[in-house]
């Protein structure tokens, strides 16, 4: 069955559009009312059908279209949808993300599932580089009570900030945020701990994976992994 023309093109602008890491403009009325909405009747209708339709619209192409087809069949027949094809689409839709450098924190809870079942209990998802010692990520001190912002995590506004501070016996992290979505006031609370300030900074950095919008410099060397390639 044919699904339009431009059905690859809508795949790939799928995909952009669910994936977590791509600050997307998309209109989501249009994005589900024009793509998703009316494939709804027809894989319903004949789910297999359905999906190897789609992946064989969308696996020549590989890409975002891989991984918006994989999504599509996860919206339309419920996560829990396998079939040799669907699993042919996931395999493929997952390992686009590696070669990318997409950090697996930003999986499905599915997806998740499906590399641990398949490949990752032999595999890792990616290397990255090891913590570093003292020497090569020196950080400045902090004095007693003093708090230093270290990452602006996206590019809004009124993004979450993590600011690090010295007191009591150790190190922590607080989380700067809106105190709510229908609140444009901020709150602070505590996130990590630790005894010593590079502990905390590793902690931090493999939590985040990847760089943040912005980041002070000595938070760098902690960072494992560098940004994906989302283009």
């Amino acid at each position: 069955m044919d699904y339009g023309a431009d059905f690859v093109a809508r795949m790939d602008r799928f995909g952009r559009f669910v994936f977590p890491l791509i600050e997307s403009n998309e209109d989501a009325a249009d994005i589900w009312g024009g793509t998703v909405a009316p494939l709804y009747p027809v894989a319903q209708a004949n789910p297999d059908a359905f999906v190897t339709n789609v992946a064989k619209a969308v696996m020549p192409a590989g890409g975002w279209a891989v991984y918006g087809g994989s999504h599509l069949i996860a919206e339309l027949l419920g996560f829990d949808h396998r079939s040799p094809v669907a699993d042919d689409l996931m395999g493929e839709s997952l390992e686009f993300l590696r070669s990318r450098g997409a950090p697996n924190l930003h999986l499905t809870g599915y997806e998740h599932t499906f590399w641990v079942t398949h490949r990752g209990r032999t595999e890792r998802w990616l290397t990255g580089r090891p913590r570093p010692t003292a020497a090569e990520a020196p950080i400045p001190e902090l004095r007693s009570g003093e708090v230093r912002l270290l990452a602006h995590l996206h590019p809004a506004v009124d993004s979450n900030l993590v600011f690090v501070r010295r007191g009591g016996d150790g190190y922590a992290a607080e989380i700067d945020a809106r105190s709510g979505d229908d609140d444009p006031g901020r709150s602070r609370h505590e996130w990590k701990i630790a005894p010593a300030i590079d502990d905390l900074y590793w902690e931090i950095g493999t939590t985040f994976q990847i760089p943040t919008f912005w980041y002070a410099t000595e938070l760098e060397p902690f960072l494992p992994l560098p940004r994906p390639r989302l283009d």
